[in-house]
């Protein structure tokens, strides 16, 4: 077993193998490694690529935004390649943040990385939800000024600036931005027939914005399947998610090592 530098010449290959056993986010691995492949490790068995990890230096925190691995992968092969990231990042203040499965609770618990909140992950199948969706709703939360918005809306919500981020790593052909003066919600086709919702920042108390982006993203990408990680203990959030018919029995954890960051969790529909 390899583990170290991702092999730049076969990693698009390489990926598609991966995505042969498993949903992966391959556009977002391939632009997180193009615009900083320093932060990109992987493990190898032989000359196929079964582990992958990856990390975005953020104004104020190192992101986690990628961590993939296949059923077979070892727990020592995944701690040996996070601490090859780690020791990488090498920050001993600067808060990292990775959103975590209940299954890799231990395995990050292990670095001393602490629960900052636990979240769900929110998934609607398709079908029917019975609401209007006028012209006029449409017009409300359609704009092209949504970076300035971003911009605004993220230093409040996280005390962070992460158009950097969205326009080099998260924006692709298959995005899709609501914004408005209250909020914005981004969502990207990761496959043919699943959506993810990331981010999703509203300003507090903007519930009936809100619920008019819930319906955009369902009005425009309904026939597909959509997920987001939605904080659990927001009820006013959950209960937007579960009158839309969004699933949330999975359990996820977002965790932090170093400093404890801002982030005001009232405002995150989508993480």
């Amino acid at each position: 077993m390899f583990i170290g530098w991702i092999r730049k010449k076969s990693l698009e290959a390489d990926l598609n193998k991966l995505g042969e056993s498993m949903t992966i986010d391959k556009s977002l691995i391939l632009k997180a490694y193009h615009d900083n492949s320093s932060l990109c490790f992987g493990a190898y068995d032989e000359n196929k690529l079964v582990a992958f990890i990856s990390a975005y230096d953020l104004e104020h925190s190192f992101l986690i935004n990628n961590f993939y691995y296949t059923d077979e992968i070892s727990s020592d092969v995944k701690k040996r390649l996070i601490k090859l990231l780690l020791d990488n990042i090498n920050e001993d203040k600067k808060p990292i943040l990775i959103m975590a499965t209940k299954d890799e609770r231990t395995l990050f618990t292990s670095f001393k990385f602490n629960e900052f909140a636990k979240f769900k992950r929110a998934v609607y199948g398709g079908g029917g939800v019975a609401f209007n969706f006028t012209n006029a709703t449409s017009k409300s939360i359609t704009t092209e000024n949504y970076l300035p918005i971003m911009s605004s809306l993220d230093k409040i919500a996280f005390n962070e600036e992460k158009v950097k981020y969205t326009k080099n790593v998260l924006l692709k052909q298959s995005s899709l931005v609501l914004a408005n003066d209250y909020g914005y919600q981004h969502s990207y086709a990761i496959s043919k027939s699943l959506v993810k919702i990331s981010p999703w920042i509203m300003k507090d108390a903007a519930y009936s914005e809100a619920e008019k982006m819930i319906r955009g993203i369902i009005y425009h990408r309904g026939l597909k399947r959509i997920f987001a990680y939605v904080p659990s203990d927001v009820k006013e959030i959950t209960d937007l998610y579960a009158s839309y018919k969004f699933d949330m029995s999975e359990e996820y954890t977002l965790f932090y090592k170093n400093e404890k960051p801002f982030i005001n969790l009232e405002m995150v529909y989508a993480f």
